[in-house]
Order: structure tokens, then C-alpha cells, then sequence
């Protein structure tokens, strides 16, 4: 590729640094010390009012234990990564211990040091959730051989060891004590240890091993004269949107369900801690996580948690509605786009600190067009007809943009006569194919892939891809002018390819197939979810023809692109080129904001997907400039094309 196109390059860059957020913008990552303050907060939150009644202390010793316990958080904040919120964090952990030292209420303190907790595990990505629902068996094996000497086979705190422990080991059926902690509180105990006492660390364990102890710990006191009703309640549709998803159940306490859905719905949450896989079947519903989500930012926003509430927003459109888009676009498209505004605006209002009566009244109407969109695909199975369509519309969709850089390049290869070269672009896309087989098999099985780091991937991928094919399409269209190709076939096609050629034509073939290949995996994984055991097969079908219309496409462009005059070829080629350029930078901007890294200012409802139209000035701003760029780009080379052919 010759060097007069490097300023393309160059200026894209440029482009794509002006419009992404720098570093300090993201949150670290997870750190250990980061977690021993969630866990020393979350004891804080319980145990405190136990110990200071009325501004009065109850039990020095523990007390002064609490007093530490505030020293130790403000000590290890300032030593944790620096974070955009560190400087307020490091206030409020201050402020709350001042008013353990003051002696203050219970409730208030118990109320800030839990803010403050999520506050921290939102602002260092903190995982508080388990990859998926445990297996209690295990955890009932595990408590038996680790912990029954200590806290009894049933949990009341009487092993054989027990009368040797001072402080005594926790009653896990001291009721009072555990509707005040989550499940995670728990796991974190497991992992950490609690100071102080003959409770050690388990973090040698397996995170799956240490998630179905804590599960089976939380749920040791359940009453079952309590509880007999609860899956009646469940099948009746109680709590299935407040408490029928494992993030509820690992970060909500019983006292936090009660206070904001009612008793019923607390019933149905201490027996879904005790039957966890029972979310299998509902978690296959995008849509109802999603709803269910909504629910717990809208009450952490009113709670004044707005990291927490933005982070759930956002949750909730990643982990949920996302995952259902694909197949709702076939069923109502226009559904699809009014919720998918809708949640971006509600986004945008968490981060302008509106009303709490504006932002309910958003989240009300978010819910209502989630609850139309449940009804349009069917509630809890699809039809064979709808599955079919649905998966073949996910792989031309998905594919499609990938397959034209393709075939285009390949089509150019072998119209120059350097079939030697194809070996490169087909190395690209099956290592593409191949990483993004891996990625998801990796998020199933090894690590938690957030719907946040998936977007981040396809964001900075496509903007990747854009700044490649703005280089490609200037370089083929530098060649259209019969002088320049005359050129160059003198000087590279007699001899080999410049490497840098070879390098970029193989790295925009894995772009554009991996920023798609990972995406279209997680959306028919979503959609076999969705889908009557019946209707399975026509996943499968959807798939195959899909498959084909794209396979149809390719031999099209290869058979009729290779005819074309020289001239005329390289101007279509470059021209595709810079088109999905500006595509991919549309969808890249947009990716970044469903990440929530970029802002996102809506305009207007319209979108054209496949465009990479999406309304908000962001998005338009990006593919104007990119598009400009591709003008004076073309206006240039025609004008040097010119003159050479004078010449």
C-alpha cells in the first residue's frame, strides 16, 4: 500500500481519539482490597444497630470493633486504584465514621454504610453475581465436610468445636440477623474470612464452590411452615419480575425485598435462595430480567444509589433487552426501536440527576412497552415460524456487512491475478470465526463476559475496522485511474504484495467477521433460550437458509464483481469501502454508548440500523466527520488521477 494513503489513516485516528473517552473514564479493574471493603461495610450495615441503641453502646468491645472496621475502609479506599469517584468515596467512608464515632442511629448508619458499599462495588466492577445458578447439592456437601464442626449440621451455631469459640459461631436460623444479609454478604464471608473470629478464609475453593455455600448457607434458616406456599405464589407470577433473576437474589437481603415489594414477594425470595436452578427456565426470558432490573434501579435511584441505578439501567438493556432485540426486530421493528430509545433516554436522565418523578414516570413507561414487546414474542416460548425467521434474519443481519468486505477484497485479488494473496484474507476470517467461538465459549465457561465488555469488543473493534477499510478504500480508489494501475502493476503486481498490504487487507478480514461472530453467537443462544422444545428445529433451519442467502450473495459479487472494467471495479470497491466505513463508525459510536462510555443525546426516534443511523448527536456527529473525510479523500484522489493522466 503506498504511503500517500497514511493521512487517512492518520486522520481517522485522530477522529476516533476526539470521540472516545480517555482512560481515567473507565472503572478499574477488580481489586482484592476493593472487595475486603464491601465485605467490612457490609458488616458494618448489620452489625452496628445491634450494637448502639439510642446513642447508646450495648457492647464496648464490638462497638470499638465497628470503630475499626470504619478506620480500616477509609484506610484501604485510599489505597485502592485511582477511580473517577475515589475522591467521594474516600468522603462518604469518611463522613460515616464520624458518625459511628458520634454514636449515631442505627438505621442511619446502617443505610450509609450500604450506599456506600454499592457505591464501591460499582465503581471497581466488582462481581457480585455467580456465572450461574448454583448447585445446592454441592453446597450441602461442602458445608458438612468445611463447616458443620463449627456451626452445627443444621446451622444453629452448635458444632462439636463450637463451646471452644469465642466469639460463638453464627446461628445461621437467627432470623433477624440473616433477612438483613444477602447471599453475597455471605460469599464474601466465605472468601474473606471475618476477622477477629476462628472464621477463615475459604478462597481456596472454586468461585462455583464458594457461590452454592453461600447459597445453601442463606438458606439454612428458611421457615418451612413459611415458605410452603411460596412456589404457588411463584407460579402465579408473584416475584418472577422483582426476584426472578440471580442478581436479585444475590444482592437483595429479605428486609430489602420486603420493604419494597411486600410480604409475598419476600416469601417467594427466601424460597428462591433455596431453590436456585427454579431461575433457569424464567432466566430464559431477556424480558423479564430486564423488567426486573429496571425495577431495581428505578428503586436504587429513589434510594439515592445513582451509580447503582445507572449500572442496573444498564444491566438491564446489556444482560436483558439486548439479548431479546434480534428476535423482536422481526416480529415489530418499530417496538423494538421505541423501547430501545426509550431505555437510552432513561440512561441519559440517571446521569443528568433528573427528578426522581421524572425518571419513575421513564421507567413506567419503559416497563409498559417491555410488558407490549413480551406479548409480541409470545411470553415464554416462540413459534417455530417466529424462531425460524428470527434466526435467519440474526445471520444475514450479522453477516451480511462482513461478507461484502470479503468478497470484495477477494473479488479484487483475483480480478489483479494474486490469487497468492488470498491465503491472507482467509487466514483472517477463520481466525476470526475460530477467537470468536472461543470468546463464547470462554464467557459460558471460564469467565463472566459482561454485556458492557461485549459491547466495549464490538465498539473499538468497528471503530478499528472503520479507520482499515478508510485506508483500503483510499488505496484501491487511488488505483481506478488507468495511469495509477498501469503503475502499479509495473512496480508490485509482477512481484509480490507489500507486507503492509498483505497485513491490512488480513486485519479488516478478521475485523469484520470477529466484531459480528461473538455477537450473532450470544443472540442465537438467546433465541434457542426462547424457543419451545418444539420450535428448536427451526433455529436450525433459520440458520441454514440464512447460511445460504449469504453463500448466494458471495458467489454474485465473486461471479459479476471479477467482470467489471479495472476503472469501474476499483471505484465500486473503494466506494463499498468507504460507505461501511462510515457503517461501522455509526456502530461503533453506538456500541460505546450501550456501554455506557460515551454520552449518548437523543434526537429523534429514527434509526436506519443497517446504515449505522442510530438518533443521537453523537452518532451523527462521528459518521459526519467520517464522511467528510471520505469526500475530500475521493475529491483528492480524482484530482491527482487527473493530473496524472495528464501528465
Amino acid at each position: 500500500m503506498n504511503g500517500r494513503a497514511h493521512w487517512v489513516l492518520a486522520a481517522w485516528f485522530v477522529i476516533a481519539i476526539a470521540l472516545v473517552p480517555q482512560p481515567g473514564a473507565y472503572a478499574a479493574q477488580p481489586d482484592a482490597s476493593a472487595q475486603l471493603v464491601v465485605h467490612l461495610l457490609d458488616y458494618i450495615s448489620v452489625d452496628y444497630p445491634t450494637f448502639v441503641k439510642v446513642g447508646k453502646v450495648t457492647d464496648a468491645s464490638e462497638y470499638k470493633e465497628q470503630q475499626e472496621f470504619a478506620t480500616q475502609v477509609v484506610t484501604l479506599l485510599g489505597q485502592l486504584p485511582e477511580v473517577r469517584e475515589r475522591t467521594e468515596l474516600l468522603s462518604e467512608a469518611s463522613r460515616l465514621k464520624r458518625r459511628i464515632d458520634a454514636r449515631a442511629p442505627g438505621e442511619e448508619v446502617s443505610k450509609a454504610a450500604t450506599d456506600l458499599r454499592w457505591r464501591v462495588i460499582g465503581a471497581y466492577g466488582i462481581a457480585v453475581v455467580p456465572k450461574r445458578p448454583p448447585d445446592l447439592q454441592l453446597g450441602a456437601r461442602l458445608y458438612s465436610s468445611q463447616c458443620a464442626g463449627c456451626h452445627g449440621a443444621s446451622g444453629h451455631g452448635d458444632g462439636v468445636l463450637a463451646k471452644r469459640l469465642d466469639p460463638a459461631p453464627a446461628d445461621f436460623h437467627d432470623h433477624d440477623r440473616v433477612a438483613q444479609r444477602s447471599v453475597y454478604g455471605f460469599y464474601n464471608s466465605i472468601t474473606l474470612g471475618v476477622a477477629g473470629t476462628a472464621m477463615s478464609s475459604f478462597s481456596e475453593l472454586p468461585e462455583e464452590d464458594r457461590w452454592a455455600l453461600a447459597f445453601h448457607v442463606a438458606a439454612l434458616g428458611a421457615d418451612p411452615a413459611r415458605t410452603a406456599a411460596a412456589e404457588q405464589l411463584w407460579k402465579g407470577g408473584r416475584g418472577k419480575t422483582e426476584a426472578g433473576n440471580l442478581r436479585a437474589l444475590a444482592t437483595l437481603t429479605e428486609n430489602d425485598v420486603a420493604r419494597r415489594y411486600g410480604e409475598d414477594v419476600a416469601t417467594v425470595f427466601v424460597w428462591l435462595r433455596a431453590h436456585p436452578a427454579t431461575l433457569e427456565s424464567a432466566q430464559s426470558s431477556p424480558i423479564a430480567y430486564a423488567r426486573s432490573v429496571l425495577g431495581e434501579s428505578l428503586a436504587a435511584y429513589r434510594a439515592g444509589r445513582r451509580e447503582e441505578a445507572q449500572r442496573l439501567a444498564l444491566g438491564a438493556y446489556l444482560e436483558g433487552f439486548e439479548l431479546a432485540e434480534a428476535t423482536l426486530d422481526t416480529v415489530d421493528r418499530n417496538l423494538r426501536q421505541e423501547v430501545e430509545t426509550q431505555m437510552l433516554g432513561y440512561r441519559e436522565l440517571l446521569r443528568q440527576n433528573a427528578p426522581p418523578a421524572q425518571v419513575a414516570s421513564a421507567a413506567e413507561r419503559i416497563d409498559q412497552l417491555l410488558e407490549a414487546s413480551d406479548r409480541a414474542l409470545g411470553h415464554e416460548s416462540l413459534t417455530a415460524s417466529t424462531a425460524a425467521m428470527s434466526a435467519f434474519f440474526i445471520i444475514v443481519r450479522e453477516g451480511l456487512e462482513a461478507l461484502l468486505v470479503i468478497t470484495a477484497i477477494v473479488a479484487f485479488l483475483i480480478r489483479t491475478g494474486r490469487r497468492d494473496a488470498l491465503l491472507w484474507i482467509h487466514a483472517g476470517w477463520i481466525g476470526a470465526l475460530a477467537l470468536g467461538l472461543v470468546t463464547w465459549f470462554a464467557a459460558l465457561s471460564l469467565v463472566r463476559v459482561s454485556g458492557a465488555t461485549r459491547e466495549l469488543t464490538e465498539g473499538f473493534t468497528a471503530l478499528f475496522a472503520a479507520g482499515i477499510l478508510l485506508y483500503v478504500g483510499f488505496w484501491l480508489h487511488a488505483k481506478s485511474h488507468a495511469a495509477a494501475w498501469k503503475t502499479f502493476v509495473q512496480e508490485h503486481v509482477q512481484g509480490a504484495l507489500q507486507r503492509g498490504t498483505l497485513w491490512a487487507l488480513a486485519g479488516v478480514s478478521f475485523l469484520a467477521v470477529y466484531r459480528e461472530a461473538f455477537e450473532t453467537v450470544l443472540f442465537i443462544q438467546a433465541l434457542w433460550q426462547q424457543s419451545a422444545d418444539e420450535a428448536q428445529h427451526a433455529v436450525a433451519a433459520g440458520l441454514g437458509c440464512g447460511a445460504a442467502v449469504l453463500a448466494l450473495i458471495a458467489w454474485l459479487m465473486l461471479r459479476f464483481g471479477v467482470r467489471l472494467p479495472l476503472g469501474p471495479f476499483f471505484t465500486v470497491c473503494s466506494l463499498l469501502m468507504a460507505v461501511l466505513a462510515v457503517v461501522f463508525t455509526g456502530q461503533g459510536i453506538k456500541a460505546l454508548q450501550e456501554a455506557d462510555v460515551i454520552a449518548a443525546s437523543p434526537v429523534t426516534t429514527f434509526s436506519v440500523s443497517a446504515l449505522g443511523f442510530y438518533p443521537t448527536v453523537q452518532t451523527i456527529v462521528a459518521q459526519a466527520a467520517v464522511l467528510v473525510l471520505v469526500i475530500a479523500m475521493f475529491l483528492w484522489s480524482g484530482h491527482r488521477g487527473t493530473r496524472s493522466a495528464a501528465t
